[in-house]
């Protein structure tokens, strides 16, 4: 039976009131410290939700439910150093993005726009994540630290919630063929604050050999920080190895069986050894190498597909070694 998420309806309805909070106060960069007695609220609720998920990831985990101190006695188990602890070094949470998509949130400066809030929330005291030093102290001391109950602070714990939700939920989402597919990745994920950042493994080095490695990061992204991952499914990329495999060996007999490329080798010694690439673009260029290269079956690919899934450090694609006798040659 599913385990039912109780979760993401409270995180809603914590969206809900904070949306409501802004057609009252401007948000803005000059309004970060601004605080209530409503913040107050908002941002004691939100820390006792990270406190929950994370104990509940914790488990899902396989994180050890009963810990002792140093002398071997059972003691409390900690949000936190013991929680997020596990899943900063099973995730890197700290390195997490989100971006502020609120069209009423009036955010102009980096460090307003593009959060990383779980960045040091594994730590305890003043080493800790802002907005939980702000919790600590308002549950402890309202009326004196009620200062701490500011936007700042209540914009960074909701988006710290949001990202645990996001690996809470842990949902895949299809999108579908990429031929004549006018599916886009909405990275909201039905957030109407935030959007989570993502990068695309989907530019590849092919060739007959693939796996991870074969992926091509584009210059500005970093996995590290990216909360989804798009990519080809499985069996996509599997079926794109396997034609990229058999367009070579098309191209390959094209080229021996070439009478041009034959006489080109014996009146040019010097550029055997050379690829087939550089071969033919010295014999004709781009026109006589369009005639040799073959991609008659990765154009012939309809059924290519993408799919998004949750940034976990996981492998992203199956190691794929092209074997001339295996079913799919």
């Amino acid at each position: 039976m599913t385990k039912p998420n109780l979760y993401w309806p409270v995180y809603m309805n914590l969206e809900k009131e904070v949306l409501a909070l802004a057609e009252a106060i401007h948000f803005c960069d000059k309004q970060t410290g601004v605080y209530s007695i409503k913040m107050a609220d908002l941002i004691l609720r939100c820390s006792v939700e990270i406190e929950s998920i994370s104990k509940d990831l914790y488990e899902q985990y396989d994180g050890n439910m009963y810990p002792v101190d140093q002398s071997g006695n059972l003691r409390d188990l900690y949000f936190d150093t013991d929680c997020l602890d596990l899943l900063e070094q099973k995730w890197i949470l700290s390195k997490k993005e989100v971006y502020i998509s609120a069209p009423t949130f009036y955010f102009t400066k980096y460090e307003y726009k593009i959060l990383t809030p779980l960045r040091r929330a594994n730590k305890r005291g003043a080493s800790g994540a802002d907005w939980k030093q702000a919790y600590q102290s308002i549950k402890h001391n309202r009326v004196k630290n009620l200062s701490k109950a500011n936007l700042k602070h209540l914009i960074r714990v909701l988006a710290a919630l949001f990202i645990l939700n996001i690996y809470y939920r842990d949902t895949a989402v299809d999108l579908g063929r990429v031929y004549m597919s006018q599916n886009d990745f909405d990275a909201r994920a039905e957030s109407s604050i935030f959007s989570a950042s993502y990068v695309k493994a989907t530019a590849l080095k092919m060739s007959c050999e693939m796996s991870d490695e074969s992926i091509s990061w584009l210059r500005n992204e970093n996995r590290d920080n990216a909360i989804f991952i798009i990519k080809y499914t499985d069996e996509s990329f599997s079926k794109m190895h396997i034609d990229y495999c058999h367009d070579s060996q098309i191209t390959l007999s094209k080229f021996n069986n070439s009478k041009r490329v034959k006489e080109y080798l014996l009146e040019n010694p010097g550029s055997v050894g050379k690829s087939i690439n550089e071969i033919c673009m010295e014999i004709g260029g781009a026109d006589f190498l369009a005639q040799i290269v073959s991609f008659s079956k990765a154009t012939n690919n309809k059924s290519t597909k993408k799919q998004v899934v949750i940034n976990k450090n996981q492998t992203i694609y199956p190691n794929c070694m092209y074997e001339e006798d295996s079913p799919d040659a």
